[in-house]
């Protein structure tokens, strides 16, 4: 293999070819090794917390509930006398229950905030929301604009069973 450096690589470097075999030649200590080539990684799947009381999932849900009662006001006519309802009934879907109470690496949370801006936005394209604006919801929710919930208002979740599941239960 010829090394082509282009640009100035500095001095003092070292440019080596390394033809590895097998990771455990390279590196005799390696225990394990795995390999995802071409995006076949599996999915992580969370499961609820177990250590998680009932009381303490019911805290949790009252805290999304009132996360989102700061855009009650932007709910279509529709929907306004089921709102609590069917957002109850989205949390109580077994695939969001499972990821929404674990916010992960989510700063100043309880929950899985971003989930809940992907469902508001799946409920948005469903005629759930009058406004669709992710600039207005992100102002409603978290009071800045430049908030990272923004850029999560306009995505679904990665999940397909979830949105589909939410999808229907907005049917």
């Amino acid at each position: 293999m010829d090394i082509n450096i282009k640009g100035n690589p500095g001095t003092g470097n070292t440019f080596q070819e390394v033809h590895i075999g097998t990771v455990q030649n390279y590196n005799p200590n390696a225990t394990t090794v795995i390999n995802y080539n071409y995006g076949d990684k599996p999915k992580a799947t969370s499961s609820p917390d177990n250590n998680m009381t009932d009381d303490e999932r019911e805290h949790l849900k009252s805290e999304i509930m009132t996360y989102v009662s700061r855009i009650k006001q932007y709910v279509a006519n529709e929907w306004r006398n089921r709102y609590e309802t069917t957002w109850r009934s989205v949390l109580d879907i077994p695939e969001v229950k499972s990821i929404v109470f674990s916010p992960g690496k989510q700063k100043d949370t309880l929950f899985n905030r971003n989930l809940v801006a992907n469902i508001i936005y799946i409920m948005c394209n469903a005629g759930f929301y009058s406004e669709t604006n992710a600039t207005a919801l992100t102002v409603a929710l978290e009071g800045d604009k430049e908030h990272s919930v923004r850029g999560q208002l306009a995505k679904e979740p990665a999940d397909r069973l979830l949105v589909k599941h939410v999808k229907a239960l907005l049917q």
